[in-house]
């Protein structure tokens, strides 16, 4: 099933086969995640970039010249490590979408090098059963005048276990940084899910905030859709969603919301 969401996001996009590194313009690509890769958006591209982490381990590294303009998906479908690592030059921007349905560790790392540079990630992971994943987003700002938004939100029942570790750091040349971090969570049952969200700041002119909750489900919103003829199971499903799926409703690639709404229900349905 993991397969074929991939495909059908493949044909979506209409994308070309990336198998080694080098330079890429204005396009739409995938990569296969099984591979070590060094990619430059060039200066001025427009790319819409998807990795999909398949059963492999890979480091993937990403040059976004100066006013490039990244649109970067992430699916996560089955047991994988994957490192991404993205240098963002001056005026560049790159905005990501993650999805994790799988025992998995995940790692991104991105760098604002130049001035005006701009990062945002939105992110979802769901467990089931004795899934263990972790998931971590470092964000360092390295030049003035950059801005940084992350939310990463989990969801894990069972036995399985997730984590979240995020970093922002801002160098002592990067004043005016605006940058904010957020990990939410539920778990169900006897599941676990451990945050640890940083600020490390090093100048004095910047607005920086992060934040993290677990927590259980709403018990007064499941009595509401219960009294209303939803059965519990239908309730729980729904309300958890709704949690996940507005990181998908605004995902960094147009046209890919419903593919990516399917994927995540399909791991729901295992709740």
């Amino acid at each position: 099933m993991a397969t074929e969401h991939i495909e059908r996001i493949a044909n979506i996009v209409a994308s070309e086969p990336i198998t080694s590194g080098g330079a890429i313009g204005s396009g739409s690509y995938i990569v296969d995640g099984q591979s070590d890769l060094d990619i430059t958006v060039t200066e001025g591209a427009s790319v819409r970039l998807i990795v999909a982490s398949d059963a492999a381990a890979a480091d993937i590294n990403i040059d976004v010249e100066r006013g490039a303009n990244l649109g970067l998906v992430h699916v996560v479908s089955e047991r994988s490590a994957t490192n991404i690592s993205l240098a963002l030059s001056e005026g560049a921007l790159c905005r990501m979408t993650q999805v994790i349905v799988s025992a998995s560790d995940s790692r991104v790392v991105a760098s604002l090098m130049g001035r005006d540079a701009r990062f945002e990630l939105g992110g979802a992971f769901v467990l089931t059963d004795d899934d263990q994943a972790s998931v971590t987003v470092d964000v360092n700002h390295m030049s003035s005048d950059c801005a940084s938004r992350t939310m990463v939100k989990g969801v894990a029942s069972g036995v399985s276990h997730g984590s979240f570790s995020g970093l922002v750091y801002v160098a002592p040349d990067a004043q005016h940084t605006d940058s904010e971090q957020t990990s939410r969570n539920v778990t169900i049952g006897e599941a676990r899910i451990e945050t640890l969200p940083q600020l490390e700041i090093y100048a004095d002119d910047v607005k920086c905030s992060h934040g993290a909750t677990v927590g259980q489900m709403d018990a007064d919103a499941i009595l509401y859709m219960r009294q209303r003829g939803l059965s519990l199971a239908d309730a729980k499903r729904l309300q958890i969603e709704g949690f996940v799926e507005d990181v998908v409703l605004h995902a960094s690639i147009e046209g890919l919301e419903e593919v990516l709404t399917e994927l995540l229900s399909a791991k729901l349905n295992r709740l």
